[in-house]
């Protein structure tokens, strides 16, 4: 839980997990993504899984996996981040998981959730095809490479964890 204290509405975390058939099957260093919506409530994150939309804390994202990162879009700022990134994210509490990457909202999957919230695409998302599925489309790892992405904390990348550390 280290990497909560730099976690804010509007940051997007990516996760991995090597014991998951995910980590095995989905290419790229990432297998996951959610987005923060707030830090007032009895839940901070929504997230795309085969159960569909989710109410989820950063807690829940941890505990699932081997690796986590929270990043921010360098230009997404405030204003854009309270009045079209996070609504249209819990626009989508209805919308049923994405099974087959097709482009368009009426399905998402974790990564398509966070890409379709960006409605002006300040993010810079790559569609690269890392699956060689013949289409392009937006993967975990896809937000990672975004042009406009930068990585806030990495759990990765820490070195021994310290007693401030702790929340």
């Amino acid at each position: 839980m280290r990497g909560y204290k730099h976690l804010e509405p509007g940051n997007f975390i990516l996760t991995n997990d090597k014991w998951k058939l995910t980590g095995f099957l989905i290419p790229g260093v990432w297998t996951h993504g959610a987005l923060c919506v707030t830090r007032d409530s009895e839940f901070e994150v929504a997230e795309m899984t085969h159960t569909n939309f989710t109410r989820s804390t950063f807690f829940d994202l941890c505990k699932e996996a081997t690796r986590v990162s929270i990043w921010e879009g360098t230009t997404w700022d405030h204003d854009y981040v309270h009045q079209v990134i996070i609504p249209t994210c819990l626009s989508f509490k209805n919308t049923p998981y994405d099974v087959k990457n097709e482009k368009g909202i009426a399905a998402l999957n974790c990564s398509e959730m966070i890409f379709e919230a960006d409605k002006e695409k300040r993010l810079g998302a790559s569609d690269e095809d890392i699956l060689g599925l013949g289409i392009p489309y937006v993967s975990p790892t896809g937000l990672s490479k975004a042009t406009y992405a930068r990585c806030k904390w990495d759990s990765d990348d820490e070195t021994q964890p310290t007693w401030d550390d702790e929340i």
